[in-house]
Formats: structure tokens, sequence, C-alpha cells
């Protein structure tokens, strides 16, 4: 089955550590992903320390699972000159990215978005201290499931598909 296939979003975290090698493989995918003039506008912020992880809940709703995380991973968009209206699509590739990657080492994720919304992004600048040239894009809550992985619904509607010839 597609990876793509397999990948869905897990809210429920067992407190188990995610080692360091599967850390960097998840990165390292992160940072293979498309982006517009090959400007790679993307920056991350590991989060292990259960104190800041807990605070990050608190920036939406969506955050709140994060209280269960044992890990996550904050994406943080560069300013750039190259491409700068194609960031946000470039730091969503690189989520899904980190999305697809956890899926392959078994890990669950969930993907909280931020980005554009100026009052998550503010909330988390009061947590986290970044850079000023780097704007927080979204987080992705990290860890092994709590839950069994379900049968995959499909999703594929053809009647939203146009064939042109």
């Amino acid at each position: 089955m597609s990876i793509c296939l397999e990948r869905r979003s897990i809210r429920n975290f067992l407190d188990t550590k995610i080692s360091d090698d599967i850390i960097e493989s998840i990165l390292t995918s992160a940072m293979q992903a498309p982006s517009a003039k090959n400007q790679q506008p993307w920056e991350f912020i590991v989060i292990k320390n259960r104190d800041v992880l807990d605070q990050l809940s608190t920036i939406s709703n969506g955050a709140r699972h994060l209280k269960k995380a044992p890990l996550a991973i904050i994406t943080l968009m560069k300013k750039t000159e190259a491409s700068p209206q194609m960031r946000p699509v470039d730091m969503a590739a690189c989520t899904q990215n980190i999305l697809l990657e956890a899926t392959h080492h078994n890990v669950g994720s969930l993907w909280i978005g931020v980005y554009p919304l100026k009052e998550r992004i503010e909330n988390i600048l009061k947590i986290i201290d970044v850079d000023h040239h780097l704007t927080p894009f979204s987080i992705v809550a990290l860890g092994y499931t709590k839950d069994s992985i379900k049968q995959t619904v499909l999703r594929y509607d053809k009647n939203r598909v146009k064939v042109i010839k």
C-alpha cells in the first residue's frame, strides 16, 4: 500500500521516545521537499521538553493534543527574495514530507496548522524564542500511537476528476 494511503492524523500517543536517528530521517525528508527556485525557506525546532509541549498545547484547540505527544517539530518559514509568494506552498510540501516520513517509521503524526493565523503565530512566539526573520508555519506532533491502526478509508472520488484529451 502507498505510504500516502497509510498516513493518518494521530491524536493519542504513547509516552515512548523517538530515536534521534528517526528524527534525523524525518528532518532529512522534510528538507527534500520541492521549493520554488530551490529557495528552501525552512528551518526547524525539535521540541522534546514536556513543559514547552504543554505550553504549546494552548495555542489553539487543535494543539491540545501536544499534551500527549512526546515530541513536536515546529516548521519555520524564512523570509526569502527568490520567490516569496511561494513560500507557504513550499512549507506545506515540507510539512507533508514530515508526515509521510513519520508514517514510514511507524510514528504517528498530527499537522497542527499555524500560518497564516496571526494569533497562533503570536502565541508560539510568546513561548519559543525565534529569530525575527522566521515565521512559525506549522507544528507536527509526533509519537507512537496508542490506537490500533484502522483500515484505510479511500477518499478517491472520480467525480472530482476531469480529463482533457
